[in-house]
């Protein structure tokens, strides 16, 4: 009789624990306990978004300034008032720049930034540098021209011919004469392009570009074999980010798509930040 009561108590405490445990669970003890861990985990999380939102500066930008033109002496002073860093990245030549001063930035003027922030400055040396000259053939003109640009060239003139393959790179010349990739030229020097023209046809209408900006005015002349000539800027624009945002105003020759051109013809273009409605 004493083995089997004990037996039953053993089996039996199971069953009380689940009871027991259940009461807790719908007890107000728990549910307390639940809220305050529910509430202390918010109040956390929301304790470390702030403090992240404070270190990062969340939300806070302001516009990159335009340090194109200055001296590393100037540069260094507009960085300090704007909390900025800035790092000299690397320096070309420029003879249509003054030494000395800065070329390029990233990220560019305008460009909103937070505090803190590095930019990195491309400065005009004094010295020609010698770079190697690029592998253009094969390549579309846009490539083309963003690897010269890149590598310090200047893209000179574009020579259209016939070719079944349209927008390509045929071949590339220095003062009149083909020029393999790898040769080394001066930092500066301009490389003209022979580029394919696809319809057999020497001729193409000059386009509307009032309204448009400069990198949507490259982008219509590519497609339409022509060129952009002399680019002038109103009084509006006064800096880089201007003549970035700056639109067309006024063109020559005029648009008209019954009146052809050839190949390679030079639009000339002025431009405003503020151009007539």
């Amino acid at each position: 009789m004493l083995f089997r009561e004990k037996t039953l108590n053993l089996r039996s405490q199971p069953f009380q624990s689940l009871m027991h445990f259940k009461e807790f669970i719908l007890s107000k003890v728990f549910r307390k306990h639940i809220l305050a861990a529910v509430v202390l985990t918010m109040v956390l999380l929301w304790l470390t978004m702030l403090i992240l939102s404070l270190y990062t500066h969340r939300g806070e930008s302001l516009p990159s300034p335009d340090f194109t033109g200055m001296t590393m002496a100037e540069a260094r002073q507009a960085a300090k008032k704007m909390d900025l860093r800035f790092e000299l990245e690397d320096s070309v030549f420029r003879a249509d720049k003054r030494s000395g001063t800065i070329l390029m930035q990233n990220p560019p003027a305008g460009r909103h930034i937070k505090s803190g922030r590095m930019i990195y400055l491309t400065l005009v040396s004094s010295i020609p540098g010698k770079e190697e000259v690029p592998k253009l053939t094969d390549i579309s003109l846009r490539q083309a021209r963003v690897l010269l640009e890149s590598k310090g060239f200047v893209v000179g003139k574009i020579e259209f011919t016939p070719s079944e393959f349209n927008d390509l790179v045929l071949d590339q010349k220095n003062k009149g004469v083909s020029i393999a990739p790898g040769s080394q030229l001066n930092s500066g020097d301009i490389i003209d392009l022979v580029v394919g023209q696809s319809n057999g046809s020497n001729e193409t209408f000059v386009p509307s570009l009032t309204g448009l900006t400069m990198a949507e005015v490259q982008t219509i002349l590519i497609s339409k074999q022509l060129i952009s000539g002399t680019v002038q800027y109103d009084p509006s624009v006064e800096n880089q980010a201007d003549s970035i945002a700056a639109k067309v105003i006024s063109q020559f020759p005029l648009a008209d798509s019954t009146a052809f051109v050839p190949t390679g013809s030079a639009i000339n273009l002025i431009l405003s930040l503020s151009p007539k409605e």
